[in-house]
């Protein structure tokens, strides 16, 4: 047996065993908090693309942000959506979240509005740019990102310009990790007790996975990694990699490992107590 093949021996029972231990009594931890809230499918499309959307940062900042939105939404985000005026909507006025402000809220809700309206769902304006023949999702992807860029813009910006705020949430493939938008697209694709399996015409096997600076840092901890930059190539990187231990599904461990960054169970900083019950203490390579 290879080294390679010794280490994907390991490596994978010990992945699964994250992947168990990380389910839904950490959900509270993470932006997919919001769209469990709902149970219409198109509730549930809607809030995952406005918390996907503003988590970025540290998650008890961008929370109350999300958690803000979605309460001026309503119970139902699709027929606050349906009913949406631009003009009228003054909730929003004074928003502030780091690169973000009111404006690229409202045009963000008026982007959704208009994806609903020509497509009925955000699934339905995501497949007229996938095909079944694309290697992974990156194409379909960056369709996406375009499409809705390009949109006419709202009363949000007057002038006709994006702002770098709104352009923001949407970061095109190739620009950086494009972690958010991966990681709704998990959300949509997958089907587990965490995300949600709503769009079954695309394999999981297409994903890419999510990569921000924790899940960066545990993947080149696991060897999954070799680049240090936290962008587009690393993600692929790490995918690729994953698909040796799991092709159907390679982006299955996001959440755990997240989990381990974000709650510190890692930390970034070697700790002995915490390294001695860490759970990737048997492959690690820092």
């Amino acid at each position: 047996m290879s080294t390679r093949d010794k280490k994907r021996t390991k490596l994978r029972p010990l992945l699964d065993d994250l992947y168990r231990k990380y389910s839904l009594s950490y959900l509270e931890s993470d932006p997919i908090y919001f769209p469990h809230q709902y149970k219409d499918p198109l509730d549930i499309e809607i809030a995952g693309l406005v918390s996907s959307a503003l988590a970025y940062g540290k998650v008890d900042l961008f929370k109350p942000k999300v958690a803000y939105i979605l309460d001026v939404m309503g119970k139902s985000p699709k027929g606050y959506i349906k009913g949406f005026k631009p003009a009228g909507e003054h909730r929003f006025d004074s928003f502030v979240y780091r690169f973000n402000r009111g404006p690229d809220i409202i045009h963000l809700l008026s982007v959704i509005q208009r994806i609903i309206k020509t497509s009925g769902s955000v699934r339905d304006f995501f497949l007229q740019g996938y095909s079944p023949d694309d290697h992974d999702i990156e194409p379909a992807l960056s369709l996406f990102v375009q499409r809705v860029l390009a949109m006419e813009c709202s009363e949000a910006f007057p002038e006709g310009e994006l702002s770098a705020g709104f352009r923001h949430l949407f970061p095109a493939p190739g620009k950086g990790a494009c972690k958010r938008l991966n990681m709704f697209l998990r959300w949509m694709v997958r089907k587990d007790s965490i995300d949600f399996g709503l769009w079954n015409e695309i394999p999981p096997s297409k994903l890419i996975m999510p990569i921000d600076t924790h899940v960066a840092r545990l993947s080149r901890y696991l060897g999954l990694a070799k680049r240090k930059g936290v962008g587009w190539k690393m993600a692929k990187e790490v995918t690729g990699a994953l698909k040796a231990l799991d092709p159907k599904d390679p982006v299955k461990y996001d959440f755990a490992l997240s989990r381990l960054g974000i709650l510190n169970e890692c930390p970034a900083r070697m700790d002995e107590n915490k390294c001695r019950e860490c759970g990737i203490r048997g492959v690690c390579v820092r």
